[in-house]
């Protein structure tokens, strides 16, 4: 064997050994727990202009290449989640809001709603679409009759939009109608006492199949009306328009000089109030109790008292000339008390937009349950428990530990337009009021001025 052989064989033996070595220092550290990447890898972000300031910058019908090292900082407030923001996001800083064409797709799962992010605008451009100012990476001029802004790229996008800390959502900007101004273009907007015109209810919100957008009108019961527009890419399509009044959130944009609020998802529109009408709404059920016999367990025409378990029912009782019902599983000395105030049949077939709501008070709360339930197919009889019940989400009083309430809650407005036909609404509480001390559930519970209307 040569010497430069031998050379050879040792330089392999060593370089084996020295892998050896950092092989068992890398394992020796697999415990190791790294640091988080940073939000942000690329140029240092931080807002010198507001994103009213940037659109000052904006010559309409024009685009402007940004040249300078302008950073707007803003929150999202809307994305592509449902495919009703085409590759956009739209940001608002408290001075005004923005669209950002993006070159992507799944943009969500980067740039949430809620998600706070900076802008470093150099070398991007400023146009504009039907009125709505938009930020995109160059404009396209292949047809000069025609040109368009284009998006971000992907690969592109780190390089001009970072992800910030101190993100949250944004609280809509509650505006009528009427006050629909300029300003607040793109921002995030709440309008109240809306509804689609009876013409534009219970249809699709866009065609999803074809993939044609939709325009829909709604109104207000006195003043001022808009559009709400619906891509025929958004995944909600398909969905049926509200028949209620309410409050709607949305995007508020303009197609020229047309109004529009855009939604971001159906639980945008909360119409689920009595509509605009000339004569008012009609009055379905109402009961306050005003006649019932107090200090006894409450009856009435029509009416189901029932204890299924623990021998409590709804009794009535009287405060300051104000009769109501009270319910309790104090002194039941049972493991378990169920006790429901089932209400006389409603009939549902001729009136819309049903609505009903409730005051309770609550005293010495420790636990036990007050809930409000609908049923289509309940008997009538003794035993409510085998028929099908739709729990409502009604707001109850709570949190009353020494004492009763000083006020009355409102159960909120809650919509039935979905049950049709004969239907049952029912109280049913639930407590207990065990031998031993810890565990009891024997909340008291009070209910009062019971209504149900409709158009």
């Amino acid at each position: 064997m040569s010497m430069h052989t031998s050379y050879i064989g040792f330089n392999n033996i060593f370089i084996r050994w020295i892998c050896i070595f950092f092989l068992w220092i890398t394992c020796c550290n697999c415990d190791k727990v790294w640091d988080l990447p940073p939000l942000y890898t690329g140029p240092a972000l931080k807002a010198n202009m507001s994103i009213k300031d940037l659109l000052r910058l904006h010559i309409p019908n024009n685009y402007e290449k940004i040249s300078a090292d302008y950073v707007i900082e803003g929150t999202v407030t809307a994305n592509d989640k449902t495919d009703n923001f085409y590759k956009s996001i739209i940001i608002q800083d408290s001075t005004a809001a923005i669209t950002i064409k993006l070159d992507g797709y799944n943009l969500f799962t980067k740039y949430a709603v809620g998600q706070k992010v900076g802008v470093a605008l150099n070398g991007l451009w400023l146009s504009d679409y039907a009125g709505m100012t938009q930020i995109g990476i160059s404009v396209d001029r292949s047809d000069p009759a025609s040109p368009f802004l284009l998006g971000i790229p992907q690969p592109l996008m780190n390089r001009y939009i970072g992800l910030l800390a101190g993100g949250k959502l944004m609280t809509p900007i509650t505006v009528l109608p009427t006050g629909l101004v300029d300003s607040l273009k793109g921002c995030l907007v709440s309008i109240d006492q809306l509804e689609f015109v009876v013409s534009d209810t219970g249809k699709t919100y866009s065609d999803l199949v074809n993939q044609l957008p939709a325009s829909h009108t709604l109104r207000t019961c006195a003043i001022g009306n808009l559009y709400l527009r619906t891509s025929g890419f958004a995944s909600f399509g398909n969905a049926l328009t509200p028949r209620g009044n309410g409050r709607a959130t949305g995007i508020y944009t303009v197609f020229r000089t047309q109004k529009q609020l855009v939604i971001r998802d159906t639980s945008d529109l909360q119409l689920t109030g009595l509509r605009c009408s000339v004569t008012g709404p009609k009055t379905l059920f109402s009961e306050d109790f005003s006649t019932a016999i107090t200090d006894s367990s409450f009856t009435a025409a029509g009416y189901k008292n029932i204890s299924e378990i623990g021998g409590k029912y709804f009794t009535t009782k009287k405060t300051s000339a104000n009769n109501y019902l009270e319910i309790s599983a104090f002194a039941a000395r049972q493991n378990a008390v169920i006790s429901w105030l089932i209400l006389p049949p409603i009939n549902l077939d001729h009136s819309a937009n049903e609505i009903l709501h409730f005051d309770t008070k609550d005293g010495f709360d420790n636990g036990a349950i007050l809930q409000v339930m609908v049923s289509t197919n309940y008997d009538g009889g003794k035993n409510p428990a085998k028929a099908k019940w739709t729990l409502l989400p009604a707001i109850m009083a709570k949190g009353s530990t020494s004492g009763f309430a000083p006020q009355w809650m409102f159960s909120n407005n809650l919509d039935m337009s979905k049950f049709k036909g004969s239907a049952y609404i029912a109280f049913r509480y639930e407590g207990n009021d065990p031998s031993v001390v810890i565990g009891k559930l024997t909340t008291s519970f009070r209910l009062d001025n019971i209504m149900v209307q409709g158009n």
